[in-house]
């Protein structure tokens, strides 16, 4: 769906606001030095800051109220637009209608399992559904049942495009919620709906008018009946919780409103016959019960497909359409509009294909058990899914395919990223639970070695500053801070051994142990100084344990960075940070990455909340205070002349010395606090690809606004202690602060844009499961391309939003199934009939069947 221009305007003219109004205020301290009186010129910034907020918000309410003061009825045209162009597109890849819609008949249901049923009333075939449905089901309630592979998802896709074709304006738009995904213990249907439909379409994720109260458009949609659910595939949750679905969708769909629903018929009377509790019915649904293909429709539809009847590709059908509607095994199983299918992907030529080099489906005709035959199906579709095409190349062979299938089947099979759904989202299931912090402390410690290192060399090169010498061996602070603020102590740790092997190459052939302890040390204590900022920021307030309750790792590293810092000095000075960050991390810290991104992010949004600046003042000036701490006990705790320490001795300097590196903490923790990234809950596209890029295009966005925001208030803090405070400012050339403060302002907000992107975001989540899950299971690295060749140009797999599925269940269900040789007995009338083939066997390679599974 359309509309999200309006949003889409109000944040770039934000965007555009913010960069204005920084530019503005730098330039003013820039020029503030060389005026008479500098404290006028920051006196007259200070009061600047309230109105631009003032202009900003009103600015954004109005083009809020703007975008949302469409009627729900206009909403669902353009839904009803959506849904059908989204099936009409995913029809074309299915080949529903190529040559021409498979026929499916269908009889009115048995009364034990459907209400409001007369006998032979709802009967019909083809495309007569949508005339049933309008006509002779007043409730607009239908139960479609069917065997497996008996083409209920076929039905309910025609289905859907004719009530569509049939809509009136302000009408409810009919939607297809495929069920798989639904977990009836833990969600909701209503709530579950919503956020389908808002993950589908990004439209619908937006405010609704301020009459409707807080929800977004979905939610009013729902509310006001203007969505018929279409829900597919009852029978794919399991049977544990059948009763229980069944209870959730009569209270979140009573009586008066439309559905409709699909379900195998023994799956669904399990449902309405509970073992215990109180059996659930849906009142006032008409059910239908769909009838196996007859033999007649399916040799005209796969000599049609086959180019027809008199051409040569037809004639290889021959021993097959010869048993066609008796009981042989291949028979009864192409009565399923499934196998029919699959048959033809099989053993029909594509256009611009010949058929020469194609196996027989006389073949089928030697398996002794319609099971044989399915599996046999199944076992060469994908092959023949993958084979060269002559004017689509494949990047993938059938064997590399067949790998990577089967793992994602299995993997779907375990439950691990929803049921029976691939989502890229939630790829990081199948990945170690520490790879990906051991990864970001790797990244985000190296980047902050050399990203540290070159802004030092820089700005000590444009204003020489003897305080901050040019030794690459001590650098890389900031990064285990980030590193620490993303992924807690494993993270933060992980980082330190790398800048610790960094600074050792830096300082060979010059390396001392105390180098190597020094390093360690300040490399656990900075972890800790990014968990604190982690435990200050996230969750709008700090949360402060109960002593029993206190994080014993935190602890540990704190008193084991001031054992390091002791046999490193030979006294105590460093303890005194270390211990002190050790009890703070453990009482108030938050560590770890997030675990589960619970769905790609679209944009970044500023979260205003004095709450969160006074937080992050105090957990800043809580770290700080550390420094200032040292420096008052430097004589105390000097372990002799010579001496150098973070803390100056002096107390003035200590305290402006210990409020810089507080603010520039402090800072961190607003970032922190306020930056937070929308989920894809609130608007994006229905496309998984499209997600993924929006998702890693908003962790840039997350990396240049908290650059441009942490370096306009870590440089404005570092400007006035120099011009009022101290000379101890980095950037600060001997005539006074300049544009350089700026620039190394820019460094720890550089870095703490890229912890905060990769924690929130969902795209370095899935960078890291899709580089494991290559090495490690030899899926593609390219993934995506992969599912979206599989869906679009293969079959293998259909696209349901923004998530794909396989085909059909079974396939799944085969799939995942153990790999081996599946041999059956050939009979003395099936050899006669077609001499040279067996089931499972090509005549012309001659190679052994394999074993598996009959099917289910």
């Amino acid at each position: 769906m359309s509309g999200v221009a309006p949003r889409s305007r109000v944040r770039r003219s934000g965007a555009v606001y913010l960069a204005l109004l920084a530019c503005g205020a730098v330039g003013a301290l820039l020029v503030a030095p060389r005026l008479a009186d500098p404290a006028s010129v920051l006196a007259a910034l200070l009061p600047s800051g309230a109105g631009a907020y003032l202009a900003w918000s009103t600015y954004r309410a109005d083009r809020t109220e703007a975008a949302g003061a469409e009627e729900p009825g206009d909403i669902a045209d353009r839904l009803a637009t959506a849904v059908r162009r989204q099936w009409e597109a995913e029809a074309q890849v299915r080949r529903l209608e190529d040559p021409y819609p498979l026929p499916v008949a269908w009889r009115t249901a048995d009364p034990d399992l459907a209400e409001a049923t007369e006998p032979g009333r709802l009967d019909g075939r083809d495309g007569e559904l949508g005339d049933v449905f309008t006509e002779r089901v007043p409730t607009r309630r239908l139960l479609v049942l069917g065997a497996p592979g008996a083409g209920k998802t076929l039905l309910l896709v025609r289905l859907l495009l004719s009530l569509i074709e049939r809509r009136q304006p302000g009408e409810p738009v009919p939607v297809l919620f495929s069920l798989a995904s639904w977990d009836p213990a833990a969600q909701d249907l209503r709530g579950w709906m919503e956020r389908k439909l808002v993950q589908d379409h990004s439209e619908l994720g937006a405010a609704a008018p301020e009459q409707y109260g807080p929800l977004t458009r979905a939610g009013v949609l729902l509310d006001q009946r203007l969505v018929l659910p279409v829900l597919d595939g009852f029978d794919e949750l399991p049977a544990t919780v059948g009763a229980t679905a069944l209870h959730a969708i009569n209270e979140a769909l009573p009586y008066g409103c439309g559905l409709v629903l699909s379900s195998r018929p023994e799956e669904y009377r399990a449902a309405l016959r509970p073992r215990t509790g109180v059996p659930a019915r849906l009142a006032g649904t008409a059910g239908i019960r769909l009838e196996p293909l007859g033999g007649a429709d399916v040799e005209a539809y796969l000599l049609r497909d086959a180019g027809g009847s008199d051409t040569q590709a037809a004639e290889r059908w021959r021993p097959v359409v010869e048993v066609l509607g008796t009981d042989a095994p291949v028979a009864v199983a192409l009565t399923r509009p499934l196998m029919v299918s699959l048959a033809r992907s099989v053993y029909n030529p594509r256009p611009a294909e010949g058929h020469e080099e194609l196996p027989d489906p006389g073949e089928l005709v030697a398996c002794p058990t319609p099971a044989a035959v399915e599996h046999h199906l199944f076992e060469a579709f994908v092959g023949a899914a993958y084979r060269p095409h002559p004017r689509r190349p494949c990047r993938w062979t059938g064997a590399q395919a067949r790998t990577a299938l089967r793992y994602l089947a299995r993997h779907m099979e375990r439950g691990l990223d929803g049921a029976a759904e691939v989502a890229w989202w939630k790829l990081h299931h199948a990945v170690p639970s520490a790879l990906p912090p051991v990864l970001v402390g790797v990244l985000l410690g190296g980047l902050g070695w050399l990203v540290e290192g070159l802004a030092m060399e820089l700005t000590h090169r444009a204003a020489p500053n003897p305080l901050f010498p040019l030794q690459w061996e001590e650098r890389g602070g900031l990064g285990v801070v980030a590193a620490g603020l993303c992924g807690g102590l494993l993270c933060g740790l992980a980082a330190t051994a790398v800048i610790t092997l960094l600074c050792a190459a830096a300082a060979a052939p010059d390396l001392s142990h105390e180098l190597v302890l020094i390093r360690l040390a300040d490399g656990a204590a900075l972890t800790l100084v990014g968990v604190i900022i982690s435990g200050f920021a996230f969750g709008g307030r700090p949360y402060l344990r109960r002593p029993a309750h206190w994080d014993r790792r935190a602890l540990l590293t704190g008193v084991a960075a001031a054992v390091l810092y002791v046999l490193a000095f030979g006294n105590a000075c460093g303890t005194v940070s270390a211990l002190l960050h050790g009890v703070v991390a453990g009482a108030v810290g938050a560590d770890g990455v997030r675990a589960d991104p619970a769905s790609p992010v679209t944009r970044v949004r500023w979260h205003w909340s004095p709450r969160g600046i006074l937080t992050g003042l105090l957990g800043g000036m809580l770290i700080g205070s550390g420094i200032l701490l040292e420096g008052l006990l430097a004589d105390v705790l000097s372990g002799g002349s010579g001496r150098e320490y973070l803390g100056p001795a002096d107390p003035v300097e200590a305290f402006w010395a210990a409020e810089q590196v507080g603010l520039v903490y402090a800072v961190s923790c607003i970032l922190v606090q306020g930056l937070r990234t929308v989920p894809v809950d609130l608007g994006t596209s229905v496309d998984g690809r499209t997600l993924l890029g929006n998702d890693r295009r908003t962790l840039g966005t997350c990396v240049f606004t908290a650059a441009v925001l942490g370096a306009v208030l870590n440089g404005t803090q570092g400007w006035c202690a120099m011009l009022w405070g101290s000379t101890r400012v980095w950037g600060a050339g001997a005539t006074g602060p300049g544009l350089w403060i700026y620039v190394g302002g820019l460094v720890p907000a550089l870095l703490t844009g890229l912890a905060l992107g990769i924690r929130q975001a969902a795209w370095s989540h899935y960078a890291v499961a899709r580089c494991h899950l290559a090495l490690r299971a030899k899926l593609p690295f390219d993934l995506m391309a992969f599912l979206a060749d599989a869906h679009e140009h293969r079959g293998v797999l259909r696209r349901v939003g923004a998530v794909h599925q396989f085909r059909h269940i079974e396939l799944q269900h085969h799939l995942a199934g153990p790999e081996g040789e599946f041999t059956m007995p050939v009979t003395t009338s099936s050899a006669a009939t077609v001499p040279r083939s067996r089931c499972g066997r090509s005549p012309r390679s001659g190679r052994p069947p394999r074993r598996g599974r009959a099917g289910r």
